[in-house]
C-alpha cells in the first residue's frame, strides 16, 4: 500500500484524519495528522525496511543491529528514553529498532551512527 503522504510503498499503513479526510500513511508521515486506527505488521514492515531499500544503495545493515545499539548506549549509561531525546526520536522507535521489529531509515541511522560512534552498516556483496 502507498502513503499518501510520501508515496512510498508499505505493507500496511496507519489511517490518520488530516484536513477532514481519512488517509493511509507511513509511520514516518503519522505525525502531519491525528491518528484515527493504527494497525502495522511488525514483521512484514522489518523486512520490507531493512532490506529492499538498502541493497538498492548496495549497503545493508549489519547483523544484530539492535543489539548493538542497546550495547553502545548502556554503554554511555543512557537509559532508552534518554538516548531518544538527545537524538530526537521517539522512546517507542528506539525500542522496536533495538528489538529488531523496524529498521532504519538514512536519516535516523547516520543520527545514531554519530551520537554512538558506531557503523551500523556493511556494503552489500552479491553473491551472483
Amino acid at each position: 500500500m502507498e502513503c499518501s503522504i510520501c508515496g512510498k510503498d508499505f505493507p500496511n499503513l496507519n489511517k490518520i484524519e488530516l484536513e477532514g479526510t481519512i488517509v493511509g500513511v507511513c509511520d514516518k508521515c503519522v505525525k502531519f495528522g491525528k491518528v484515527v486506527e493504527k494497525k502495522i505488521d511488525y514483521q512484514q514492515i522489518k523486512r520490507y525496511v531493512s532490506f529492499k531499500p538498502l541493497i538498492e544503495n548496495e549497503i545493508k545493515l549489519v547483523s544484530e543491529y539492535g543489539a548493538l545499539i542497546k550495547k553502545s548506549r548502556e554503554a554511555k549509561g543512557l537509559a532508552r528514553i534518554d538516548f531518544a531525546k538527545r537524538i530526537n526520536e521517539k522512546e517507542s522507535v528506539i525500542k522496536r529498532i533495538e528489538e529488531e521489529e523496524m529498521g532504519l531509515d538514512d536519516e535516523l541511522m547516520k543520527r545514531i551512527e554519530n551520537f554512538l560512534k558506531i557503523r551500523l552498516t556493511e556494503d552489500y556483496e552479491d553473491a551472483g
